[in-house]
C-alpha cells in the first residue's frame, strides 16, 4: 500500500479534533450520537485517503518486450530478414501474461506493432528513412510503448552503425526507467564497393589560375573506375584510374575559369559497386577577377510587336560600355537566363534590357528574385517599348524586385478607356499546361488586367464557344470585385465560333462613350473566317475600335494575325499558355496609350547618388515608360512630368536599379555618343554590386547529424574583430527553398546560427549585415556549402562493438542465440499498483445518507419487523402476512403528532374548560323510540389537546429525572 500524495495525510490531525468536538453528552440519545460520530469519522477518513491517492501494491509476473529492428541501407536484405525472423520466433514463445511490440527504424522510427499479447508477427510493412540510422530515436520511442506493472526489456537487432543521434544517452535513460537492453548485433561483410570520401579545392582562386583538385576514394577490393569532373555542368575532366583496396587519393590539375562562384562536381563510375549514393561529391570555389555581369536582351531583328517592325539592336552599345569599364559581360537571350539560383550565383549583377515578361518563365523570374533578395545579387533593368508595364511586369516577381510600380497613379494623364475581353471557352480550353487549364490561365489574365485598369475605365467580358454571351456587360470599374467574380465563373465546353464572340462585342462597344476602345481576342482553335475580317476592319475604321489577337497553341486560327493588322492592334502567338497573363497585362497597359511617353526632355536630378558621381549634367532623352516610384525607393532622375527615370533601392540582401528609358538609338540616341555614357552605366551596375568588404567575413558550415550550424567569423584586414553586428543569412537549398536565419554573436568576432538542411546537394549562403545602430561598415559575403551523401554510405562495415557499448552503458547484456530467451522471466518482478480512491469515494457517498438517517430517525424493532412482513407480503404476491405486533407507544405518539400536524388548527376561546356531566340513559320504557340491540354504545369523545398535554407532561417528567441523576 502506498500514497501518491502523502503530504495530504496531514489532514488526519483533524480526526481527534472532530471527535472531541462531536463527543455526545449523556442522555437518552447518546447512543445514536455516538454512532453518527463514528460514521462521520469514517467518511472523513475515506475522503482523506482518496485525496492522498491510496494505492494497493501487488506483485506481477508480466513481461513486456520491444524489438528494435534496423532497416537502414547498411543492413543488407538478408540481415533485415534474419532480424525480423528472430523477433517473430521470440514472440511465438512468449508467456501468457507477456506482451510484445516491434519498432522498425532507420533515419526515423516507426511502430510496426504496438504492445500486444498476440503471438504472431506478420511481414514488416513500415518503411522508414533508410539513408540514416538513428538508434536513439528508436529507443526513446520504445519507452513510450511500455505498459505499467510489467517487467521491461528492449532487444536491439542492428549492425550497430548509427549515423546520427546519441544512442548511449538514450540507453542510459532507458536503464533509469527500469528497462533491460539486450543487444543482438548482425555482423555483415560488404561486397565490392567504392566510395568517394572527399573532394578538396582552394576556397579562393584567381581567374586563369592553375590548381589541383584532390579527391579521396576508398575501395573494398582492387578495380578500375572512371572519374569525371564537371564545372558549371560542363565536363572539364574525364579519365580512368586503377583503384587499390583501402583508402587512396588522387590529384587532378585544373585551371580556374571565369570569375564567380564555381561548383565542381566529381563523379565516380566503378566497375563493380553496391551503392550509387556514395559515388558523387561536390566542392565550391570563389574565383576572383573582374565582376562578371549577365546581360539579358532579346535578339536584334526579331518581330517587334509594338509596331510590327524588326527589333533594333538595344544592347550592343551598353555591352561595350560595361566592358570598357572593366566588367566581364556575358550576353544571353531571355531563354538563356538561368532558372536556378545556383546558375545566377556566378554573376555579380544581372542586367535586363527591354525584356518582355512573356519571354521569361515564372521560374526564371523567381530565380532572379531569390538571387537579389537572398544572395545579395544585383539587378539593373533597362527600359524600352516592351519593358515595365508595357512589357507585362505587373503582378510578377520582377515588379516586386524593382524599385518602381508598373501603374501610373495620376488619373488625369489617363484617357478614358473601354476594353472588352473576348475569351474562347470551347472544350479545348480545358486542356492543361503545367497542371493548369488554359481557360483558367485566360481568366487569371483577364482578372489581372482588370486590376491594372483605373476606376474610371470601363470593361466588358464576352465568352464564346458555339454561341456567345456577355459574362460582364460593359460597366465602370468603380467596384472591380463583381467583375472579378464573374470572370472566375467562366466554364469550358462546346465548339469555337469566333464570329459569334466578335458580333456580341460589336453590338455594344462601338456606341460606348470612351475615347479609347480596345478588344483583346483570345482563342486556341480555328474557325470559319467568313465575315470576321470585314467586321474587324469596319469596327476599326468607323468606330476606332482596335483589336489585339492572342493565339494559343498549334491549332490557333491562322487568320488571327490578319485580324490584328486590320484592327490596328498586335498579334501574339504563344505555345506556352502560362504566358497569357503577361500578354494580357502588356496589352492592357498599351491600350491606355499613356504608359509610353515619347517626347524630348532633359532628365532632372532630384537626389544625390554614387551613380551620378562625377556627372554634372546628362543629355536629352526622347522617351521612356511611365511608372511610379515605390515609397521605399530613392528616385534620382525624373522627367518633366515627375515620372521616375532612374530609381534604386535595397531589396533583401541585394540592390536593384530601374532606368525607364532605353540604352539604344530609339530614345537615348544622344546618350550613346555622350562621353559619360560608359561612366554612367558602369556606376549604375556597380551600385547594384555594392561596396562589399568580402574579406571581412569567413563563412563556414559544421554538420552535426541531421542539423548544421552556420559559423561566421568577422574580422578586418588588420585582424580586429567586428563585434556587435546584426547579421542575417539566407540559406538557399538545392531545390530553391530559402531559409532565413539570424546569427547571434557567441564570441569576439564570431556569429553562429543553426539551420536544418533537408536535401543533398549544393547550398548557397548569403550573409550581410552592419553594426548595431547603423554605424560602421556594411559587410556581406556569399559562400557555398555541399551536403554530401549520408554517413550511412560512408562506413559500410558493421560495428558490433558500438552496439555492445550501448547495451552495457544501459546496464544490459548480449542477446542469446535462442529467440525464446527474449521472454525469460529473469527480471525482478515489478509491483502493479491499483488505485482504490474510487471505492473510497463511493463508500463515503453511501455512508452519508446512513449518517443522516441515524441522526434524524428513531426506528424500533417492531418497525423493522413490520417492514419485513410487508416485504414478504409483496414477495408472496398479495398473500396475507402474519399479524404485525403492536406498534410501540413512542411510535404511536409520533404518528398521532404527524396526523395532527396535517389537520388545520381550530381556534378556541381561552375559556375554562367545562367537564361534561355523565349522560343518564333513560329506561327503555321511557323512550319514545326503541333502540336496536346492535347499536353501539355511546363513548366519550377523545380530546387531541388532552393527548398532547399528556405527552408534554411525560417529556418534562423524564427531563427532571435526568437532572436529578446528574
Amino acid at each position: 500500500m502506498r500514497f501518491t500524495s502523502p503530504l495530504l495525510l496531514t489532514l488526519l490531525v483533524l480526526l481527534p479534533l472532530i471527535a472531541f468536538l462531536g463527543w455526545p453528552a449523556r442522555g437518552f440519545a447518546r447512543r445514536r450520537e455516538l454512532v453518527s460520530l463514528v460514521l462521520r469519522l469514517i467518511i472523513l477518513l475515506c475522503l482523506i485517503f482518496s485525496l492522498a491517492g491510496l494505492e494497493l501494491l501487488r506483485a506481477s509476473d508480466a513481461l513486456s518486450v520491444v524489438f528494435l529492428i534496423d532497416a537502414s541501407d547498411s543492413m543488407p536484405d538478408l540481415a533485415q530478414a534474419a532480424a525480423a525472423d528472430y523477433a517473430r520466433r521470440a514472440i511465438e514463445n512468449m508467456g501468457p501474461d507477456d506482451q510484445a511490440a516491434v519498432i522498425v527504424f532507420g533515419g526515423d522510427a516507426l511502430v510496426e506493432r504496438p504492445m500486444s499479447p498476440a503471438r504472431e508477427l506478420g511481414t514488416l510493412a513500415s518503411i522508414p528513412n533508410t539513408g540514416q540510422t538513428d538508434l536513439s530515436e528508436a529507443i526513446r520511442l520504445a519507452l513510450a510503448l511500455y505498459p505499467p506493472g510489467a517487467a521491461r526489456r528492449m532487444v536491439i537487432l542492428s549492425d550497430g552503425a548509427a549515423t546520427t543521434g546519441d544512442a548511449q544517452a538514450a540507453a542510459r535513460l532507458a536503464s533509469a526507467s527500469g528497462v533491460e537492453i539486450v543487444a543482438a548485433p548482425f555482423v555483415t561483410q560488404p561486397g565490392a564497393e567504392v566510395a568517394l570520401t572527399e573532394v578538396e579545392v582552394p576556397a579562393r582562386l584567381r581567374q586563369d589560375e592553375r590548381f589541383d583538385l584532390r579527391l579521396s576514394v576508398r575501395a573494398t577490393q582492387p578495380m578500375r573506375a572512371e572519374v569525371r569532373i564537371l564545372i558549371g555542368g560542363q565536363v572539364a575532366y574525364a579519365g580512368t584510374h586503377d583503384l587499390e583496396r583501402g583508402a587512396q587519393s588522387f590529384t587532378i590539375p585544373l585551371t580556374a575559369g571565369a570569375p564567380g562562384f564555381v561548383r565542381y562536381v566529381v563523379q565516380l563510375n566503378p566497375e563493380a559497386d553496391g551503392y550509387y549514393q556514395n559515388n558523387e561529391l561536390a566542392a565550391f570555389s570563389q574565383v576572383e577577377g573582374p565582376p562578371q555581369v549577365l546581360l539579358v536582351a532579346p535578339p536584334a531583328g526579331e518581330p517587334f510587336t509594338f509596331e510590327g517592325t524588326p527589333r533594333p539592336d538595344e544592347f550592343s552599345q551598353l555591352s561595350s560600355a560595361l566592358q570598357a569599364a572593366g566588367f566581364v559581360v556575358e550576353v544571353a537571350r531571355p531563354s538563356g537566363l538561368p532558372s536556378e539560383v545556383v546558375g545566377l550565383a556566378d554573376y555579380a549583377s544581372v542586367v535586363l534590357v527591354d525584356v518582355p515578361a512573356r519571354d521569361l518563365s515564372r521560374r526564371q523570374m523567381l530565380a532572379v528574385q531569390s538571387y537579389v533578395r537572398d544572395l545579395g545579387g544585383g539587378l539593373a533593368a533597362v527600359g524600352g517599348p516592351t519593358s515595365y508595364g508595357v512589357g507585362g511586369y505587373f503582378r510578377t516577381p520582377l515588379e516586386e524586385v524593382l524599385p518602381v510600380e508598373m501603374q501610373i497613379k495620376d488619373e488625369q494623364r489617363r484617357p478614358s478607356l473601354a476594353i472588352v475581353f473576348v475569351i474562347d471557352r470551347s472544350g479545348s480550353m480545358a486542356e492543361t499546361s503545367g497542371g493548369v487549364a488554359k481557360l483558367e490561365l485566360a481568366t487569371e489574365a483577364a482578372a489581372r488586367s482588370v486590376e491594372l485598369l483605373s476606376p474610371s475605365d470601363r470593361v466588358g467580358v464576352v465568352a464564346f464557344d458555339e454561341v456567345a454571351s456577355w459574362v460582364v456587360p460593359i460597366i465602370d470599374l468603380s467596384d472591380p470585385n463583381p467583375v472579378l467574380d464573374a470572370i472566375g465563373s467562366i466554364r469550358s465546353g462546346g465548339g469555337t465560333d469566333i464570329l459569334a464572340g466578335l458580333q456580341a462585342m460589336a453590338s455594344e462597344l462601338p456606341s460606348d462613350s470612351a475615347s479609347l476602345k480596345h478588344v483583346i481576342l483570345l482563342t486556341d482553335g480555328g474557325a470559319d473566317p467568313t465575315g470576321i475580317p470585314e467586321l474587324v476592319q469596319r469596327l476599326n475604321v468607323e468606330s476606332g475600335v482596335t483589336l489585339t489577337a492572342v493565339g494559343v497553341g498549334r491549332d490557333a486560327a491562322p487568320f488571327l494575325q490578319q485580324l490584328a493588322e486590320l484592327g490596328g492592334g498586335r498579334y501574339h502567338f504563344t505555345a506556352d499558355p502560362a504566358a497569357i497573363p503577361s500578354i494580357f497585362t502588356e496589352e492592357t497597359t498599351l491600350a491606355t496609350r499613356s504608359y509610353i511617353v515619347e517626347e524630348t526632355f532633359f532628365p532632372q536630378q532630384v537626389s544625390a547618388s554614387p551613380i551620378l558621381s562625377g556627372i554634372t549634367e546628362v543629355p536629352a532623352l526622347q522617351g521612356y515608360v511611365g511608372t511610379t516610384a515605390k515609397d521605399a525607393a530613392q528616385t534620382i532622375l525624373v522627367s518633366e512630368q515627375q515620372d521616375p527615370i532612374l530609381a534604386t533601392w535595397q531589396y533583401g540582401l541585394g540592390r536593384a536599379v530601374a532606368f525607364t528609358s532605353d540604352a539604344s538609338g530609339r530614345w537615348a540616341r544622344q546618350w550613346i555618343g555622350w562621353e559619360g555614357f560608359p561612366i554612367f552605366w558602369a556606376q549604375a551596375v556597380r551600385s547594384t554590386i555594392g561596396d562589399r568588404a568580402r574579406s571581412a567575413l569567413d563563412v563556414q558550415v559544421e554538420q552535426a547529424g541531421e542539423n548544421a550550424r552556420l559559423i561566421v567569423d568577422a574580422q578586418t584586414e588588420t585582424g580586429a574583430y567586428l563585434n556587435r553586428y546584426t547579421l542575417q543569412a539566407n540559406v538557399v537549398a538545392p531545390d530553391g527553398q530559402v531559409e532565413a536565419v539570424s546569427l547571434r554573436q557567441v564570441a569576439p568576432g564570431r556569429y553562429e546560427a543553426p539551420f536544418t538542411p533537408n536535401a543533398q546537394g549544393a547550398y548557397l549562403i548569403g550573409v550581410a549585415g552592419q553594426a548595431e545602430g547603423g554605424n560602421g561598415q556594411t559587410v556581406a559575403e556569399t559562400a557555398g556549402w555541399v551536403l554530401s551523401y549520408s554517413p550511412e554510405y560512408r562506413e559500410l562495415e558493421s560495428d558490433p562493438d558500438a552496439l555492445y557499448r550501448i547495451a552495457l552503458s544501459g546496464g544490459g547484456r548480449i542477446a542469446s542465440a535462442d529467440p525464446a530467451a527474449a521472454f525469460a522471466h529473469t527480471l525482478p518482478a515489478p509491483y502493479a499498483t491499483q488505485p482504490i480512491w474510487p471505492p473510497l469515494l463511493l463508500a463515503a457517498a453511501l455512508l452519508l445518507p446512513v449518517d443522516i438517517a441515524v441522526r434524524r430517525l428513531t426506528i424500533g424493532w417492531g418497525d423493522v419487523r413490520r417492514a419485513w412482513l410487508k416485504l414478504i407480503e409483496r414477495v408472496r404476491f398479495g398473500q396475507p402476512a402474519p399479524a404485525a405486533p403492536a406498534r410501540s407507544h413512542r411510535m404511536d405518539a409520533l404518528l398521532q403528532a404527524k396526523q395532527r400536524a396535517g389537520k388545520p388548527a381550530v381556534q378556541t376561546p381561552p375559556e375554562t374548560p367545562v367537564v361534561p356531566e355523565p349522560m343518564s340513559v333513560p329506561p327503555e320504557s321511557a323512550t319514545s323510540e326503541k333502540q336496536s340491540p346492535l347499536a353501539p354504545k355511546p363513548t366519550a369523545p377523545s380530546s387531541p389537546e388532552a393527548t398532547a398535554a399528556a405527552l408534554l407532561a411525560r417529556k418534562k417528567s423524564k427531563a427532571k429525572e435526568q437532572v436529578k441523576k446528574r
